[in-house]
């Protein structure tokens, strides 16, 4: 969406599954992380196209403002995630 959710268009290279979690990345209104139980993937255009950057299981995920992101998962997994 570029109209604050009023209209939807479907990404062109969607995550390939399930992802539990989202964030976007400081200082960017277009780069995001999705995590999930098969992979974390990362978009760079607001969601148009995903990439796989690790096939983890992470269930959440957030950055803080120094650009690191922080995702955890099941067991106590934690991992960082740089960028």
């Amino acid at each position: 969406t570029g109209d604050g959710g009023r209209s939807w268009r479907q990404s062109a290279s969607p995550p390939p599954a399930y992802r539990s979690g989202v964030t976007w990345l400081p200082y960017s209104r277009t780069a995001a992380l999705a995590v999930g139980p098969t992979g974390t993937d990362l978009t760079l255009d607001g969601g148009r196209t995903w990439r796989t950057v690790d096939s983890g299981s992470y269930d959440t995920v957030d950055c803080t403002p120094d650009l690191g992101c922080w995702a955890a998962g099941e067991k106590g997994r934690v991992a960082r995630l740089g960028f």
